[in-house]
């Protein structure tokens, strides 16, 4: 969803935004119809570039910027235009209301004030390139771009510089308490409230959307400030804060707001973006839909203490005139709605696997923002415990996402964190390596903007030359302790094949077979024996035969 240029008017009957073809559309937030719509003549060549509400006579005004620098008073209950001022610069950037005069800037860097009760400018003042002005009750008046400028008017004195966001600064609200007060906001997830009265460096508090802010509305009772904030995805948040002192860390919603098209059972729920929102007496006032078809519904400031989820009719089904002002939701202490995964086992396997790539980096970039919070804390704060919570992360994308997320007023801060804890030992040093690279990747053109990106760097750099020349050094030493550790465990393994064995077992097959062989052996052995007992006895019967102690048979 794109930025919001428009609002509700000062008695909260009518809504006006610019379109994207340059007209202004108005819509009865009553009936909730599209009541007007209005182009200069020859828009093609001076399309509308920003409006205001003003409110005469009880008679609500809306202020027209063109690219021609003209400012058009229309007349929204006549639907023509009261009156015509040429402020003779180019395309009007911003106009602000403060009593019964106009101040008006324009795209060549001047600001001019307008009497609403003469029609006469009154005075101009050059302040180079802007986005927005606002003007103070004491005569000084603020100019943004990327940086907010306080100026004394019409002298053109610069008294103050704030500087504190990373994108463009859209709106500029001021806040009269017991001091001074200023809100600013750009196209990012953070508001900053800043003391026009200590001019001190730093934004007093901080709050913190979940997405890209598109709208705000400030409303405030003394100290006590209520802000509603709209953002890119039409997700409603309000913050609530006491103006009391300095905050160091940001500030979540104290309670929000989603609207879903009331659906049957079965279909898809479909979220309906909430595109504006303001306060009248402790009720929020918002506008929802798709463009042209709007819905406008009130609710009591005193319910938006959580989240909450509410179904409506979509307006471009449903026309029907919703009451006499504006319809008082439904809404429960519990969510009501329930998103439903779109996934089906019948889709392919090529569109499931998008599916769950497309799951995978949601997951990625929501666990980037809460590492944001945390990461943001733990530098104001110098917590070590968030710090370690936030830094050491081993997702790459996780890391690339959270710093990309950061605001300017952190990424100097973090970068000079990283460099001390790459200082430390091995873990720590490595998980600040992968940070830096993030940043340097990320974030080089702010930090070479930076006048002092040499003096933060130079202790980091004289690290990585002290390790880079005891790196040869530590890996020859390396080599030693491994060859000596290796000589050692093969040492110890010839030891262990040299020992004697603890146990030997005997087959039975084998023992059975070395009694059967020392039997025969044995058998055989005696049948040996008997035989020469046998030859010695048959050798000494042929001594007796033949010898003289036999007696003769002739005798």
């Amino acid at each position: 969803m794109r930025e919001i240029i428009g609002g509700f008017s000062e008695s909260g009957r009518y809504y006006a935004e610019i379109g994207i073809n340059g007209k202004v559309n108005v819509w009865d937030t009553s009936a909730g119809d599209l009541r007007h719509t209005y182009s200069p003549s020859g828009h093609l060549n001076s399309s509308v570039t920003c409006i205001t509400w003003v409110q005469t006579d009880n008679t609500d005004l809306l202020c027209i910027g063109t690219q021609k620098g003209y400012v058009e008073f229309y007349n929204v209950a006549s639907g023509s235009i009261q009156s015509k001022v040429n402020v003779q610069s180019k395309a009007i950037k911003s106009i602000y209301c403060l009593g019964q005069h106009l101040y008006i800037g324009s795209d060549d860097g001047y600001v001019v004030k307008f009497n609403l009760k003469t029609n006469k400018l009154e005075g101009k003042m050059k302040t180079g390139r802007m986005c927005a002005v606002a003007m103070l009750p004491d005569g000084k008046m603020l100019s943004a771009s990327r940086e907010i400028k306080l100026w004394n008017f019409p002298s053109g004195e610069l008294v103050h510089k704030f500087t504190g966001h990373k994108n463009e600064i859209r709106s500029l609200h001021i806040i009269e308490a017991d001091k001074c007060y200023l809100l600013s906001s750009a196209r990012d997830r953070f508001i900053n409230i800043w003391s026009l009265s200590d001019l001190k460096r730093d934004p007093l508090a901080s709050f913190v959307a979940e997405d890209n802010i598109s709208s705000v509305y400030v409303h405030n009772t003394r100290n006590n400030i209520t802000v509603t904030v709209t953002t890119e995805s039409g997700t409603l948040h309000v913050f609530e804060h006491v103006l009391n002192g300095c905050v160091p860390h940001p500030l979540k919603p104290h309670g929000t707001l989603q609207i879903a098209v009331d659906n049957i059972k079965d279909e898809e729920t479909v979220q309906m973006p909430i595109i504006c929102s303001k306060i009248y007496d402790s009720v929020v006032y918002v506008a929802y839909g798709t463009r042209p078809f709007l819905a406008f519904e009130n609710i009591k400031l005193q319910k938006l203490n959580k989240c909450i989820f509410i179904a409506r009719q979509d307006p471009r089904k449903s026309k029907s005139v919703v009451g006499n002002h504006i319809i008082n939701p439904n809404i429960t202490d519990s969510k009501c709605i329930e998103l439903k995964n779109s996934r089906s086992s019948n889709l392919p396997l090529e569109t499931r696997l998008q599916n769950m790539s497309e799951e995978i980096e949601n997951t990625v970039q929501t666990k980037g923002e809460s590492i944001v919070h945390l990461l943001i804390q733990g530098l104001r704060s110098n917590d070590k415990n968030l710090l370690e919570s936030a830094l050491f992360v081993k997702d790459e994308r996780t890391i690339d996402n959270t710093v990309s997320r950061l605001p300017l007023q952190s990424i100097i801060m973090l970068v000079r964190k990283l460099i001390r804890l790459s200082q430390d030992r091995t873990l720590v040093s490595s998980v600040s390596a992968k940070w830096l690279s993030a940043v340097l990747r990320i974030h080089s053109s702010l930090l070479l903007a930076n006048p002092d990106v040499l003096e933060t760097f130079l202790p980091l750099e004289n690290v990585l030359s002290t390790r880079l020349n005891n790196f040869e050094q530590l890996g020859l030493l390396e080599f030693k302790l491994k060859s000596l550790v290796g000589s050692l465990n093969f040492d110890k393994q010839d030891k262990e094949k040299e020992q004697d064995a603890l146990l030997v077992y005997n087959d039975s097959d084998d023992e059975d077979k070395r009694t059967t062989d020392e039997e025969a052996l044995l058998t055989y052995n005696e049948s040996n024996s008997e035989d020469e007992s046998i030859s010695d006895e048959e050798e000494s019967m042929d001594i007796d035969l033949n010898g003289d102690d036999h007696p003769s048979i002739l005798r």
